[in-house]
């Protein structure tokens, strides 16, 4: 496997989960830690924009009281508010230039919402969590 080599130290006990972990599978203790380390790290789409990336890889690092308090955020009643506004608008009449502008800003503003709380349900799911209280049903 190609890659860049870290060294980390280990708590006794963590290594040894590691280890019996590494033996029951027959594999290295090395390719357990990257595998384990690839698996609680968020894959990042190429075609998001870094900022977006290093905002949704910062995620994995927020407790799961900071990521149950973000799957549960929103954009504020005010904003929410001008987004629909601009939307009715803009099905009425071609929208100004700083109609326009605010537009974008609040949809953008949307989108990275969306991310930001699907991201955390993931995580709060991949750390043992349900994220939904049965099939089809909405999140908590």
């Amino acid at each position: 496997m190609s890659g860049r080599t870290i060294t980390v130290t280990l708590p006794d006990v963590l290594y040894a989960r590691v280890k019996i972990t590494a033996d029951a599978s027959s594999r290295s203790v090395e390719e357990v830690c990257a595998q384990s380390i690839a698996l609680s790290l968020p894959e990042l789409e190429e075609d998001l924009p870094g900022e977006a990336r290093s905002e949704l890889a910062a995620l994995s690092l927020l407790s799961d009281a900071e990521l149950e308090k973000l799957a549960h955020s929103s954009m504020s009643e005010e904003q929410q508010a001008r987004l629909e506004t601009l939307s009715e608008i803009q099905k009425q009449r071609p929208l100004t230039a700083p109609e326009e502008a605010m537009l974008i800003q609040l949809m953008g503003e949307a989108q990275r919402l969306m991310l930001c709380k699907a991201e955390a349900y993931r995580l709060l799911a991949r750390r043992g969590h349900a994220v939904f209280s049965s099939p089809g049903a909405s999140p908590a």
